[in-house]
């Protein structure tokens, strides 16, 4: 449980939606109970000052991002040390999780991701894991460090994302760096999938079971 505020109980699904530090939100998904604050980027304090103007409209549990798809929000071993810093001074005690969005980065990162995690449980945040589909399609060492976070017992949630531009009709199943989505099957951590549309939920749902996995929630992505 999280010493900021409680996250959905262990009977209770994840119902989440992305929202854009950029821009103005309108709707979120029926039951929804968590918030991300996504603002692209990997440097802390940029992170937390421009997930300030959205705070307030995060629904339920509150998760501040950091990550992103392209430079700035690339890992390094600084960003995860000084990420690390501001977690154990308590710079992020206003949110409840902390979403690590790892897409691009450096490679060897694994032992530091692992500190990270530990470190966050350890102040009382909720770990949540979310990469490009199957796998972070930037880092040259994806499939190791995969390996990593579908063990590691200091993450709670794992949200691979179905979609590449967040516009798809359908969820998109495609794998990256020989991660399958039968390796999923072996983590503790609950899998709840980003998805373009909250209509898409029961396609991953039996999409997944088919791999012996049984969903526990989804985040929305839709802008509209």
């Amino acid at each position: 449980m999280s010493l900021h505020s409680a996250e959905p109980s262990s009977e209770q699904d994840c119902i989440g939606v992305w929202y854009l530090s950029w821009q103005t939100h309108t709707a979120v998904p029926e039951g929804c109970n968590t918030g991300l604050a996504f603002s692209g980027w990997a440097d802390i304090g940029k992170a937390l000052s421009d997930s300030e103007a959205i705070y307030d409209q995060l629904p339920g549990t509150k998760f501040i991002t950091i990550g992103g798809g392209n430079q700035d929000g690339a890992f390094t071993a600084g960003v995860l040390e000084s990420l690390n810093l501001s977690i154990a001074e308590g710079e992020l005690q206003a949110y409840s999780g902390i979403a690590y969005d790892i897409e691009e980065g450096d490679s060897g990162l694994a032992d530091l991701f692992a500190e990270s995690f530990k470190i966050a449980k350890a102040q009382g945040f909720t770990v949540m894991v979310t990469i490009s589909h199957s796998a972070p399609y930037g880092i040259p060492d994806a499939a190791s460090l995969m390996q990593r976070i579908l063990t590691d017992q200091n993450v709670d949630y794992i949200s691979p994302q179905l979609y590449t531009t967040g516009r798809e009709p359908q969820n998109d199943y495609q794998t990256i760096a020989g991660v399958d989505w039968t390796l999923y099957a072996q983590t503790n951590a609950k899998i709840v999938p980003s998805i373009a549309d909250a209509a898409l939920y029961p396609d991953a749902q039996a999409y997944f079971l088919k791999h012996g996995i049984t969903l526990s929630g989804f985040i929305e992505w839709n802008q509209e």
